[in-house]
C-alpha cells in the first residue's frame, strides 16, 4: 500500500492558492475539517491534481443520505481509462471528501454521458451511479490516498467499463414515430395547459363574485339589523305610551260594533243576512257539484234563498234612506 509523503507536490500555484484560501477560511462559513486534518487535506488534492491535471478542485454542497447538507471539497472531471478499455476513453468521476476525511474515504460517484447506461448488476456502480471498490472499503489512513483511489478505479473500469452504449439500431420509421407522439403529447399538454389556466381564471372571476355578493350580504344584513332595532325601540315606544290599564277589554268580537241607533242596528242585521245568503247559495252550488244535492232541490232552495236575500236587500235599502 502506498502511503502519503509529507513532501508538496508539484502541482500548479492556482492548486496551491484554492487550498490555501480554502482551508484556511474561519468562521461559520468554514469548511467542517479538524484542523489537524486540513495539511494532509491539502497535501492529498495537491498530489491527485498533478496525477490526474483532468481534476477539477472546487467546493460545493453534498447532501448525505439522511438529508444533511454539508460545503465540502471535491475533485471533479474526466477520470482517463486504458486504450483498450472500449468505445470510450475515460469516465466522469467526482470525490467528495466528507467531513471525517483522512480518517474515511471520500465519497465517489461517476456521471454517465449521453447515450450511455450503468451496466445492469455492475458489481462496482449502483444504478445512481455510486462507487464501491475494494479500495474505498479497505480505507486506511495514512496507507491509503486519493491518487492511489483514482488509480485503482481507472485500472478496475478499464477492465469492466461501468457503463455501456445505449442501443442505436432504431430505425427510421419508430424514430419518426416516437417524435410523432412527442409532439402529439406536447401539443396535448399545451392544450391542457390551456384549459387548465382558462378554469383557473374563471375561478378567480367567480371567487370574486362571490366575495362581493357576501359584502353585499353583509352590508344589507347590517341594514336590517338596523332597521330591526328601531322597530323595537318604536315599539317600546308605542307601549308605553298607552298604560296597559287604560286599554279597553274586549271579550266577545260581536262587542267590537255596536250601531249608534235602531236604524242603523236594522241596517247592518240586514247586511249580515244579505251576506248569509250568499253564503248558502255558494254551499248549495258545492252540494250540487260534488252530487249530494238533486237538481229539483237544489232549484227550490235557491230560489228560496234569492227571495230572502232580496226581501234583505230591500229593507237595509230603506234603512240606509
Amino acid at each position: 500500500m502506498a502511503t502519503s509523503t509529507p513532501q508538496w507536490p508539484p502541482a500548479s500555484p492556482a492548486v496551491h492558492q484554492f487550498l490555501t484560501a480554502a482551508l484556511s477560511h474561519r468562521g461559520p462559513a468554514a469548511l467542517p475539517y479538524a484542523d489537524d486534518a486540513r495539511w494532509t487535506i491539502h497535501h492529498h488534492l495537491a498530489a491527485l491534481s498533478h496525477a490526474f491535471p483532468s481534476l477539477r478542485l472546487d467546493a460545493g454542497s453534498f447532501t448525505h443520505n439522511d438529508g444533511r447538507a454539508a460545503f465540502l471539497l471535491r475533485a471533479e472531471g474526466p477520470l482517463p481509462l486504458a486504450a483498450a478499455s472500449s468505445a470510450v476513453a475515460g469516465i466522469h468521476v467526482t470525490m467528495w471528501l466528507l467531513e471525517a476525511y483522512p480518517c474515511a474515504p471520500p465519497a465517489v460517484f461517476l456521471t454517465f454521458p449521453p447515450g450511455t447506461a450503468v451496466k445492469r448488476r455492475h458489481p462496482l456502480v449502483d444504478p445512481c451511479g455510486a462507487v464501491s471498490v475494494p479500495y474505498l472499503r479497505e480505507w486506511l489512513f495514512p496507507y491509503h490516498n486519493l491518487v492511489d483511489l483514482a488509480g485503482s478505479l481507472a485500472r478496475l473500469f478499464s477492465q469492466d467499463p461501468p457503463f455501456a452504449a445505449s442501443p442505436r439500431d432504431l430505425t427510421a420509421d419508430v424514430a419518426k414515430k416516437a417524435l410523432l407522439d412527442l409532439e402529439d403529447m406536447q401539443q396535448s399538454t399545451a392544450l391542457e395547459t390551456e384549459s387548465l389556466l382558462a378554469t383557473q381564471t374563471l375561478l378567480r372571476q367567480r371567487r370574486e363574485e362571490l366575495r362581493r355578493g357576501s359584502r353585499e350580504l353583509e352590508a344589507e344584513l347590517e341594514l336590517l339589523e338596523q332597521q330591526l332595532q328601531m322597530v323595537r325601540m318604536n315599539t317600546d315606544v308605542l307601549a308605553s305610551w298607552r298604560p296597559p290599564s287604560a286599554r279597553p277589554e274586549v271579550k266577545n268580537i260581536d262587542e267590537v260594533l255596536v250601531a249608534a241607533d235602531p236604524q242603523s242596528r236594522r241596517a247592518l242585521e240586514c247586511t249580515a243576512a244579505d251576506m248569509a245568503a250568499d253564503d248558502v247559495m255558494y254551499a248549495l252550488d258545492e252540494a250540487l257539484r260534488e252530487g249530494r244535492v238533486a237538481i229539483a232541490d237544489y232549484l227550490k232552495s235557491v230560489r228560496a234563498a234569492a227571495r230572502e236575500q232580496f226581501f234583505h236587500r230591500a229593507m237595509a235599502m230603506n234603512s240606509a234612506v
